[in-house]
C-alpha cells in the first residue's frame, strides 16, 4: 500500500517523520497534494507546548493541487483534479446555526480542544482516520464539508500562501479597526500579521 510522509508533532518542540496509508477517496471527498504550508505565529507557539492529546500534523495555511476528487465532490464544489486551491482550516458541520450564518469557525465541529470528534486542519489528532489533517504532509484529506477556494490563474502557490495573514490584515485593520483614508495607525510587531496589516492600512489610504 502506498504511504504518505508527514512531519508529526510528538511532544514539545519535537517533530518526527511518520508514514500513514494513502486514504481511499469516497465520492464526496478529495485528496490535496500539498505545495505550500504556511507557518503561523500560532504554530510557533504551539510547537513549544505539550500535546493536548495524541500527536498532530501541524500546518493550517494550506495550498495545493487536487490530486484526486470524487464525482460528488467535483459536482458540489466545482473542483476537479489538477486545480490549485486554498483550504480553510475550519471544517464545520454545515448544519448548525453558526454554519448557516457562514460563521463556521464558531461551529462545535471545529473545536478540537473540547470536542474529541472536532476537525480543524493543523490541530486534529492523527489518531482520527484518515489521519491526514495537517499541511506538513505530502497529502491532506478533504471531506465533503471542507471549505475550499480556487487560486486565481497566474497566482503561484507561494504567493497564494500569503492568503491567511493577508485576510487577517483585512479583518483586523479594516473590519475590526475601521481604518480608512488619512487615518494614523500604530502597528506593533513586524511579523507576518503586522506586515499584512501595514499593507492593508496603506491600501486603505492610512
Amino acid at each position: 500500500m502506498e504511504q504518505v510522509l508527514a512531519a508529526v508533532k510528538t511532544g514539545p518542540s519535537k517533530i518526527e517523520i511518520r508514514e500513514y496509508p494513502m486514504p481511499d477517496v469516497p465520492a464526496d471527498a478529495a485528496l490535496l497534494k500539498m505545495e505550500v504550508a504556511g507557518i503561523c505565529g500560532t504554530d510557533v507557539k504551539m510547537y513549544k507546548e505539550p500535546l493536548k492529546g495524541a500527536p498532530v500534523i501541524m500546518g493550517h495555511e494550506n495550498i495545493g493541487y487536487i490530486a484526486k476528487a470524487g464525482a460528488e465532490f467535483t459536482k458540489r464544489k466545482g473542483f476537479k483534479e489538477g486545480d490549485l486551491v486554498f483550504v480553510e482550516h475550519y471544517v464545520g458541520c454545515m448544519k448548525c446555526e453558526w454554519c448557516h450564518k457562514g460563521e463556521y469557525r464558531h461551529c462545535e465541529n471545529t473545536d478540537w480542544r473540547y470536542n474529541p470528534d472536532g476537525i480543524r486542519y493543523g490541530y486534529t489528532s492523527t489518531e482520527k482516520p484518515p489521519h491526514l489533517w495537517g499541511g506538513f504532509s505530502q497529502y491532506v484529506y478533504l471531506p465533503w464539508n471542507s471549505v475550499v477556494h480556487r487560486v486565481p490563474p497566474g497566482v503561484t502557490p507561494e504567493l497564494a500562501g500569503l492568503v491567511t495573514p493577508m485576510a487577517n490584515g483585512v479583518e483586523w485593520s479594516l473590519f475590526d479597526g475601521g481604518v480608512g483614508f488619512n487615518d494614523f495607525v500604530l502597528i506593533k510587531g513586524p511579523g507576518q500579521q503586522g506586515l499584512s496589516q501595514s499593507v492593508m492600512c496603506n491600501q486603505a489610504g492610512a
